[in-house]
Formats: structure tokens, sequence, C-alpha cells
């Protein structure tokens, strides 16, 4: 609203002439302030076209693109879905780990167990052997099928399984490659409880060194899988490399007991003479042979060769030089001259009588032959019973035997071995000289080791018997002890 500038009558705002005086009415601002608006409103709609002439439509490149991002993406996840589906689900996971033991697949079996355990790195030995006991034990793979079953839907759903097998179990183990669960199979190992009479002993399974057992306590060596498998023993020492195996059968969370016992390669060393120094190989041991309780252990494959060298008032003399092969159990390093012949072949110096003739002494051979009858099941009997005074009066006290046969008792005894003579047969008695006489025999036995084990053994034994001065007899020496194969 304002005023006629020609008369000052007051304007409404619709009035185009003053009603007053009829001049028009002016408008000057509010042209102004129209042009004002019009100046601010023409960028704004200038920038709207400029905005929209620069919009274009996409080209063919772009669509291209757009469309291979697209595809790219969906075969991705198509690959992802299939990996983690019939790869890496615990289903998959679980049925193909049975199917590479049913096709007794070696590599894909070592590798889903070693894929599985902390410790335990499994060869191709051990696979097979466990391979093996899963076919020999249908109940223990049906155990691990269901229970890996079990596992999987658990897995999947996501809660705890209840059916785990007492084998084997499925497990959650990470990430694989950073993108996919990783599942594994993890078969509860066994161990084995060691002992061995010999310090240092290396222990392996099926060739793998597993550890070293001391002789002063046992040890538990592992983990390893449930099978059969070869257990060694190696001691290495002055005469070299010994080895022993045995196998054992392991099974489902028990511990294998396991035991070497040496004994089997060691030999009993004697001499007529205690103060005969030992010779090794040609070696000088530094070591007499009354010091020397049993030698070993060591190969029993012949490459191990003894005798025994003494100084006498001729001159210094050596025993004939053994071999020790398997089966040896004592050999006796003797300096009489006569050690070495035959029993077909006695001396032209011997006097050779039959049976039931006398000697010049008026002891007649079958007594000779009674009495170390007699000797020889009382020896067998100390030994059995642990008592060495059952055998003491038929062994001359004075002889080398008398220690020998004793020391031998006590080495028995501590071994755990009983001997059971089941024959003995005097073949023949030869005089040497007025109160010696050379006695010939053959004996069985059964021999019982402290393991259980039982061996047969046969042996041509020749035997020294003296008259001693009461006029009784007593056993001198003996001479050799063969093993007949």
């Amino acid at each position: 609203m304002g005023y006629c500038k020609e008369c000052g009558h007051q304007l409404a705002n619709e009035h185009e002439f003053c009603p007053e005086c009829g001049h028009p009415v002016e408008r000057k601002e509010t042209s102004s302030q129209g042009a004002k608006l019009q100046r601010y409103v023409e960028p704004a709609s200038a920038s709207v076209e400029e905005g929209r002439e620069s919009v274009k439509p996409p080209n063919k490149k772009t669509k291209v693109i757009a469309i291979s991002v697209i595809a790219a993406a969906a075969i991705l996840g198509g690959a992802y879905y299939g990996i983690d589906k019939t790869m890496m689900a615990p289903n998959a996971v679980s049925e193909k780990f049975i199917a590479s033991v049913k096709g007794n697949d070696v590599d894909k079996v070592k590798q889903y167990v070693n894929d599985g355990q902390i410790q335990l790195e499994a060869n191709d030995e051990q696979t097979k052997a466990f391979i093996t006991y899963l076919h020999e034990n249908p109940d223990v793979m049906k155990s691990i099928s269901e229970g890996l079953a079990a596992d999987s839907r658990a897995l999947e759903a996501g809660v705890t399984s209840e059916d785990h097998s007492s084998y084997a179990k499925l497990e959650q183990d990470g990430k694989k490659w950073g993108i996919f669960d990783h599942y594994t199979v993890q078969v509860n190992p066994v161990y084995a409880k060691v002992q061995s009479t010999e310090d240092a002993t290396a222990v392996y399974i099926d060739g793998q060194k597993a550890g070293t057992v001391s002789s002063d306590s046992s040890k538990k060596i592992g983990p390893f899988l449930p099978g059969t498998h070869t257990v060694k023993g190696e001691v290495q020492n002055d005469y070299g490399k010994v080895e022993s195996e045995q196998e054992i059968e392991a099974t489902n969370g028990e511990d294998v007991n396991v035991e070497f016992d040496w004994s089997d390669h060691a030999v009993y060393v004697s001499s007529d003479y205690d103060d005969a120094t030992l010779f090794v190989n040609g070696k000088d041991t530094k070591t007499e042979i009354g010091d020397i309780d049993y030698l070993g252990p060591l190969p029993m494959d012949g490459s191990i060769k003894v005798y025994a060298k003494r100084k006498f008032d001729s001159g210094e003399k050596k025993t004939e030089e053994v071999s020790i092969k398997k089966g040896m159990e004592d050999i006796a390093l003797n300096f009489d001259e006569e050690n070495t012949a035959e029993a077909s072949a006695p001396s032209k110096d011997e006097e050779t009588t039959d049976k039931g003739s006398e000697v010049n002494s008026g002891i007649s051979t079958s007594e000779v032959s009674s009495f170390i009858e007699q000797y020889m099941y009382a020896t067998i009997s100390s030994i059995n019973s642990g008592d060495f005074s059952i055998a003491e009066p038929y062994i001359d006290s004075n002889g080398p035997k008398y220690k020998e046969q004793k020391d031998y008792t006590a080495y028995l005894i501590k071994k755990g071995i009983t001997e059971d003579l089941l024959s003995f047969n005097v073949n023949r008695v030869t005089k040497i000289d007025d109160s010696m006489y050379k006695v010939y025999t053959t004996e069985e036995y059964d021999i019982s080791y402290g393991d259980g084990s039982v061996k047969y053994k046969k042996f041509n034994s020749i035997h020294k018997v003296k008259e001693l001065s009461d006029g009784s007899l007593g056993v001198y020496q003996l001479i050799s002890s063969t093993e007949v194969k």
C-alpha cells in the first residue's frame, strides 16, 4: 500500500490509477525487486540446464564392465558355496577320510591324520599299519565312521557333539586360506612305555626314531597311530651297533609295555685262568676274565671274535679265537691244548675206556658217568631254586669251575632264567692222568626266560672231573660246550 505522488491520495495495492486524480500509479520499487529476483533466478535455471546437458547415456564399454563385475561376483559366490559344501564342509571331510581308508590310499590318509594332529607326524609305515588295523577291526572302523558323521552334523548345526568315537573325532581348526572353516580328523594316538636293560637305548617306531631310554627308568614313547608296529631298540657301544626288534599291537587308549632285554645278545665268559686277559677283535681290553661277568650286548653275527692271553713260565700263550654267534650263551677261553680236540678223536695220550671198565685208580668209568649225571641235575636244581649250595659238593673248590658255576648261577637267578634238563647222556669217559678224567656228554634243555619265552637247546660238552684227596670226585672244569644246531 502507498500514496499517489500527484495528489497524495492513499492507494490500494490493486490500484493502477489514482481514484482521486486519475494519475497512473508508479511501481518502480516493485519492478526493481522483480528484476533483481529475475536476475537471481536465472543463473540457477542456467545451472540446471547445464547439468542436464552434462548427463550423457552410458556407452557399451561401461555396460560390459558392469556386467562382467556382476558376473564375476556371481561366479565367485557360487564357487565359494560349492567349495564350502563339497570340499570344506564337515561331512565332506569325514566322508573323504573314511573313503580314503577304505580305498587304502596311504597318502590321503596320512595327509588327513597329520593335518589333524599337533605332535604326531605319521610316516608311510605307520599309516599303512593304521589302515590295516582298521580293515582287520571292522568294529573300530564302524565306530570311527559313525562318530565322524555325528560330529559333522553337530558342527553344521553349531552344537556340541555327544557321540564322539573313542578312536577319532572331527574338530574345527581355524580357517583354510583365511576364508573357509577348516575341519580336521583327529585320531586318538597311543603310546609305548619302554624299558631297557642298557643305557642310551635308541627306540624306533616303524623306522622312525621316537626317543632314547636309560636302564634306570621307563620312558613314554610316542605318540603313534593304533595298529601293529615294529619297535626297534638300538645300542651303540665298543662292540658296534646292536639291534633288537619286536612287534607290538597298539590299541586305542592303552599304553603298550615294551621291554628290551639284551641278555640274548650277551655271552658268559670264562677261562681256566681267571688272570688271563681278554682280547676282542684283536684289541686288548685290559681286563682280566675273572673280573668279567658277561660280555655284551654285542652283535651275534660272528663279527665279534674273542680270545684270552696269559704269560706262563714257558712264555706268553693265547687261547683259540672264538667267533660269537647267535645262540651262544657262554664261551670258555681255556689254555688246555686239548680243548680243541674233537669228541670223536681223543688224543693218543689219553687212556680211553668203555663204560663199566676200571681205570688204574680203581674208579670205574661207570662211577664217573654216574657222578657227572648227578652233578648235572644238581646244578639245574641249584639254578631253579636259587641255592648254589646244592651243586657245591659236586665241584672242585680249587678248580676254575667253582667260581664259574657260582657266578653263572647268580646270573641266571638275576635274569629269572630257569632250565629243565630233558635228557643227559655220557658218550665217553677218558683218563688224562692219575687223577683227572675227561667226560664227553650230550644235554637237551628247555630254557625258560624272564619274558615267558621258552627255547629248546642241545649241547655237546666236555668236562674235566678230578679225583680229590679224600677219594671223592669233583668237576674241575668245563672245557667246552657247543650248541648242536
